[in-house]
């Protein structure tokens, strides 16, 4: 008892319990961590795949294209019933990248746009994702810039033009291309 003791008030027990101590928190993050990953994981992919049913509400079911997809590009999927395309894209937004599914109907018009999470300014970057601003990009089949930005968020309306810049660009690569 009395080395204990000597162990516990001397310069080196204390950084080995403490280094211990670190250790098993470590530890309970990590296991913490690699038990709700996978769950994690399966709600972004649900949540991908709805946003892909919303902005093609006419496709039955998408199939991934595994190609090399342009800059902006980050994945892309054509219905499975010829319905048209979608595209997860991202460009650089105020506060960061700013991520959008676009859906792309069978002649390469904007069938739908979802701004998906994002860090961009609450009320003003943020106002790109709203519907009634989205809505006025269907129908588009040409130069994003047809339409003006928002006032206070030209970086973020920059950021969906260029997506759809990028989308434009994966729809005529991938137009005629199996996935």
């Amino acid at each position: 008892m009395k080395d204990f003791k000597k162990f516990r008030d001397g310069f080196i027990g204390p950084v080995i319990i403490l280094a211990v101590i670190s250790l098993i928190i470590t530890w309970a993050v990590a296991a913490t961590f690699g038990v709700t990953y996978t769950e994690i994981e399966k709600a972004e992919q649900e949540k991908a795949r709805l946003a892909r049913i919303e902005v093609l509400a006419a496709a039955d079911d998408f199939t991934k294209y595994e190609t090399q997809l342009p800059e902006g590009v980050i994945e892309a999927y054509r219905a499975n019933n010829g319905a048209g395309f979608v595209f997860q894209a991202s460009a650089k937004g105020y506060d960061g990248q700013v991520p959008f599914m676009i859906g792309l109907d069978a002649e390469g018009k904007v069938a739908g746009i979802k701004m998906m999470t994002n860090n961009e300014t609450k009320g003003l970057g943020s106002r790109v994702g709203e519907p009634k601003y989205l809505e006025l990009y269907l129908g588009m089949e040409g130069d994003p810039d047809q339409v003006d930005s928002i006032t206070g968020a030209t970086k973020t309306s920059n950021a969906l033009k260029n997506s759809l810049r990028a989308a434009q660009e994966a729809y005529e690569q991938l137009k005629d291309m199996n996935p």
